[in-house]
This record gives structure tokens, C-alpha cells and sequence, in this order.
């Protein structure tokens, strides 16, 4: 699961909680050392290079690449062991989490707040699913910074990598993104039809958890997708199938 840089890479890193890596801009660097589609890499680039916001809100989360279900270039994960959490609903009970005590304080609060809320069935179904599969949820970082979270594809069990970046915001903020990747977890993350599902789960767990509170910017952009005319249309433009 780890993924190393290249010996003799320049790239170097700083420490943020477990993960002994800051991911820098590199994208000239990205392009020779991993095999991406031309069209995702440019769009990984863009969010090195340019950052979310110039970026159009369908293309916020690019198609899936390298085994994980939202392309996000190169990656760096800790190495500590995931722990299973104690007193979770039946929901979601099964789930592990991985990182440092603060790490998993944050991802315990998160998966806590999606057992205080109505979720829809299929929704609540997912996560069930991702729990009896020993899903493991834990900070990650990406080289496409304004990425929000992806999933392992292939790997056993199951890991929500979530960025790095949301260890330090409102533990809440982590929660759709959990619904968001069960979502394309389960479905196929190639299809703009899956892509949608994940937005509309993510934005009916925003609903409930941010009625009262400052939503993340995650929120407001599955809003924003679900609100355009066409945003399966949009989609496909950003490369999904």
C-alpha cells in the first residue's frame, strides 16, 4: 500500500502526523514515472499546479487510475497497523482506522457522526459492505493536493485514503467523503453514473451533518455538480465513460 518515491528522487518531504512526506509540486516528474492516461495526468496536474479552484467542479474528482477509484498521481500512507473501533453502530461496526492516536481520534469522530444521521439504505448498505470487508479508513497524501479522498480497488481489505489535509479541519468533513469512495467502491468508478451516485450520496450526508455548522468545500462542490444542467453530460467530459 505504501508507494515510494524513486531512489534518487529530489522530491523530498516533511513530516505531518504519521506520514513522513509533504507532497510538492512535480508534475514534470509525475509525467515520466507513472503511467496515467495523458488526459488524467494533465488533470492530476492541474490540481498540483493550479489547485481545486480552477478547476471545473466535474473534474474535482478525476476517473479512477493506478488502482484507485480517483486519480490523485503519487501517493505516501504511514505504516502503522489499521485498529479496529470500539462502540460503533452496527452499521458500521467492522471498520478499522489507521494512523497516529490524533489520526484516529478524527476518523473515529467522523465515522461516529455518520452513525448519529439517517442514512439512505443503500447508502447504509454500502458501509455495511465496507465493514464486513475489514475496511480500513487512514490519511493519505497526493500529489494532486486538491483531491478530497480515493479508494483502493484491489486491494484486501478494502482503504478509504483520505487527504492528509482533513486531519486538521473539522473531523465531521471526513465523514462524506467515507460515503462518497463506499459509493464508488461498490458500483463502477469508470461510470459517470457511479461518479454521480458517489456526489448524491455525498451531498445527502452533508445535508444532515452541516444543517447548522460550516460545510467543507467537498460539500459545496457536489452541490455545485448536482446542480448543473447536465452534470452526467459534465461528467463524461471529465472523462468519465
Amino acid at each position: 500500500m505504501n508507494r515510494q518515491a524513486p531512489a534518487g528522487d529530489p522530491w523530498r518531504r516533511s513530516r505531518v502526523g504519521e506520514l513522513s512526506d509533504q507532497l510538492l509540486p512535480r508534475w514534470f516528474v509525475v509525467t515520466a514515472l507513472v503511467s496515467i492516461p495523458v488526459a488524467i495526468a494533465a488533470l492530476v496536474g492541474a490540481f498540483v499546479v493550479f489547485g481545486p479552484d480552477r478547476v471545473p467542479v466535474a473534474n474535482r474528482r478525476p476517473p479512477p487510475a493506478a488502482g484507485l477509484t480517483t486519480a490523485v498521481g503519487d501517493y505516501a500512507v504511514g505504516d502503522s497497523e489499521p485498529q479496529p473501533v470500539t462502540r460503533l453502530c452496527p452499521t458500521l461496526d467492522g471498520i478499522r482506522v489507521a494512523g497516529t492516536d490524533a489520526d484516529r481520534t478524527v476518523l473515529i469522530t467522523a465515522l461516529n457522526g455518520l452513525c448519529d444521521i439517517p442514512l439512505d439504505p443503500a447508502a447504509g448498505g454500502r458501509l455495511r459492505a465496507f465493514a464486513d470487508a475489514g475496511g480500513v479508513v487512514r490519511f493519505a497524501q497526493f500529489e494532486a493536493t486538491g483531491v478530497d479522498s480515493t479508494a483502493t480497488l484491489q486491494a484486501d481489505p478494502p482503504v478509504v485514503l483520505v487527504n492528509a489535509r482533513f486531519a486538521r479541519t473539522d473531523p465531521l468533513w471526513v465523514a462524506p467523503l467515507i460515503v462518497h469512495d463506499t459509493t464508488l467502491l461498490a458500483g463502477d468508478p469508470a461510470a459517470a453514473e457511479t461518479a454521480l451516485a458517489a456526489r448524491r450520496a455525498e451531498a445527502a450526508v452533508c445535508a444532515e451533518l452541516f444543517a447548522d455548522r460550516r460545510p467543507s468545500r467537498g460539500c459545496d462542490d457536489a452541490r455545485a455538480l448536482l446542480a448543473l444542467p447536465d452534470p452526467l453530460g459534465a461528467l463524461r467530459a471529465a472523462g468519465f465513460d
